[in-house]
């Protein structure tokens, strides 16, 4: 079903192992969801046909109802936002996606000068870019890949729930493809994994990781070559990153927003809010707004929670262990 309808950038996400799925009755179109906070917590989009959305998200909110659970729903696009109204539900913007239109993308000109510096401050050291498909790695690559993914994390737990893949050893993995920093002798320093959106030419980045003894600027070089390489593949747009607020910093339109715009940058510290923002501007893209849904006067702290920890943005309380 994601390979048939899966166009949405965050459609391919639901195939992580962690979530669980409601189909409507014929099955022919599904959403995935986690139970945190006591809320039904949709990832994204529902995937099949449009015109069933209205119908299955009903359904979804009757499930939810009938085992005491707010239904909410985080990265629910502009799209879905008129069919949770009539439904009852509130959007909240949270933030925008950041797509890289790469026909459009060039690094001449002096805007873009300082990724164009980091670009050839790599090459002269030796590093180069290789795109690879999960099929085309041979055994021994892949160990090293996971090596740079784990370096690159710094020790915090892992981050996603909508947005991210967990893994890149599953079944649904296949499809994805690879963008590969390799320094002067061969070794690679750098791994960005790119999901596919079906039935578009379009791809979703999925994990960004770079050994953290490798030079500044590594990370732009590795987007700037990946761009490169997969407009050469036939590909014609990148979802680059989710930027939480992005228009609270770049474009706020009261002095509410501006306040807002504020806070993202103290809680960068926390969050890497605004440093995301930033990365993601210096490629120019396109802003693709994104809403956390929720349900009920005060079902607002209960969804943003739930996202939390689902995302893995807060520790989640454990209980403490009974000993007998």
């Amino acid at each position: 079903m994601v390979r048939e309808h899966g166009q949405d950038t965050l459609s391919f996400f639901k195939l992580r192992p962690d979530k669980h799925y409601y189909f409507n009755e014929d099955r022919t179109a599904f959403v995935a969801y986690r139970v945190e906070a006591g809320t039904m917590l949709l990832s994204g989009d529902p995937v099949g046909p449009s015109q069933g959305f209205a119908d299955l998200l009903l359904e979804v909110r009757g499930f939810a109802r009938s085992r005491g659970l707010k239904l909410a729903a985080v990265g629910a696009s502009e799209q879905l936002v008129k069919i949770y109204d009539e439904l009852g539900l509130q959007a909240l913007y949270i933030g925008d996606e950041a797509i890289v239109e790469l026909k459009k993308f060039s690094l001449e000109g002096r805007p873009i000068r300082k990724v164009r510096q980091s670009v050839t401050r790599l090459k002269k050291a030796g590093f180069t870019a290789e795109l690879d498909t999960l099929a085309t790695l041979d055994r021994s690559t892949l160990p090293e890949i996971e090596r740079v993914i784990e370096l690159g994390r710094l020790g915090r737990p892992e981050r996603g729930f909508s947005m991210a893949m967990d893994s890149i050893r599953g079944d649904c993995e296949q499809d994805t493809l690879f963008v590969l920093a390799r320094d002067r002798a061969g070794a690679i320093r750098g791994v960005l994994h790119f999901v596919p959106c079906y039935g578009r030419p379009a791809v979703s980045l999925s994990m960004m990781r770079r050994d953290p003894s490798t030079p500044n600027g590594l990370t732009e070089f590795l987007v700037a070559q990946a761009i490169e390489l997969l407009r050469a593949r036939g590909i014609e747009e990148m979802s680059l990153n989710f930027a939480t607020g992005a228009r609270f910093m770049h474009a706020p339109t009261s002095r509410i927003e501006a306040g807002l715009g504020r806070l993202c940058h103290r809680l960068d510290r926390f969050f890497q809010i605004e440093s995301l923002y930033r990365f993601n501007v210096k490629f120019f893209p396109r802003w693709d707004t994104r809403y956390l849904v929720y349900e009920g006067a005060f079902g607002l702290p209960r969804a943003a929670l739930a996202s939390m920890w689902a995302e893995g943005q807060i520790p989640k309380p454990r209980l403490p262990l009974m000993h007998a």
